[in-house]
């Protein structure tokens, strides 16, 4: 494959609900899970680009093509998680010849040039939850599959060649037709707004119930939800709206009702008692 002849880089058309949101501090109700192989989950996206690279991954798998995420950590990715990958990495000490980032207006120098670059926190398009790294890009079918058909699910590349593996979903609400067809098929729709952390809707205590006064037990739902990447917010023991996001995105994944009940089944998903 000549570099020229999959060199689809197309400027990113940011979805209207990303505006003035912090990158790397995506709300729970934008977020979705991402599919990985055999429909299971795989870290999130942004609602919107969820549903596109599913459409594709489904496009792809009738063509005989498995396409799915390198990790959950390559697609959405928290300020905390950008960071700790930019610092292992990266170092301020300055290396001759090295790479170069800007971070809080310090230039940082690759470690090894043999390292895949990075963005530095707060400018990656996995923080904002329309990035995704597939596993294996480039091999040849795989990657004659993407160059053929990425642009019909609204994707493209951002750096060729060097990173075959590196998509982003870049048509805003400019939403391409079969990725459509997929949303109605699915009923996909817009999210609502997120509810007010002031008022947060978690309902735990309906079905096997966790009393708020239980701090270990909201802690251990906080860390089994983040562990299987749906959940983003601080591991702190307490209710809130990205909670009961991140509950109601793990149950609709596993095919549950679409509410924040944990009841037996949710736990034994996650692996609570």
């Amino acid at each position: 494959m000549s570099k020229i002849s999959w060199n689809i880089i197309v400027p990113v058309k940011l979805p209207i609900d990303l505006k003035g949101v912090k990158p790397g501090e995506l709300p729970g109700h934008l977020l979705r899970p991402a599919r990985g192989e055999g429909g299971k989950p795989c870290g999130q996206l942004h609602w919107l680009a969820a549903a596109a690279w599913s459409a594709m991954c489904e496009a792809a798998e009738k063509d005989g093509v498995i396409l799915k995420p390198v990790s959950a950590g390559d697609t959405y990715r928290t300020i905390k998680m950008q960071l700790t990958a930019f610092l292992s990495r990266y170092q301020k000490e300055p290396i001759a010849g090295a790479q170069t980032r800007t971070y809080e207006g310090v230039k940082w120098y690759k470690k090894d040039p043999k390292l895949a670059s990075l963005a530095a926190p707060g400018t990656s398009q996995h923080n904002l939850g329309i990035a995704v790294d597939v596993h294996t890009a480039s091999e040849p079918k795989r990657l004659s599959w993407l160059v053929a058909n990425v642009r019909r699910f609204g994707f493209s590349w951002e750096v060729v060649p060097e990173e075959p593996w590196h998509l982003r979903f870049t048509e805003g609400l400019d939403i391409p037709a079969e990725v459509k067809a997929y949303m109605e098929k699915n009923n996909i729709e817009v999210p609502a707004a997120a509810p007010s952390r002031a008022a947060p809707t978690v309902n735990l205590n309906v079905a096997s119930p966790i009393s708020t006064s239980k701090k270990n037990e909201f802690k251990e739902l906080q860390e089994a939800l983040k562990s299987k990447g749906f959940y983003n917010g601080e591991v702190d023991g307490t209710a809130s709206a990205e909670l009961d996001a991140a509950i109601k995105a793990f149950k609709i994944a596993n095919k549950l009702k679409n509410d924040s009940v944990v009841g037996p089944k949710v736990k034994e998903l996650l692996g609570l008692k």
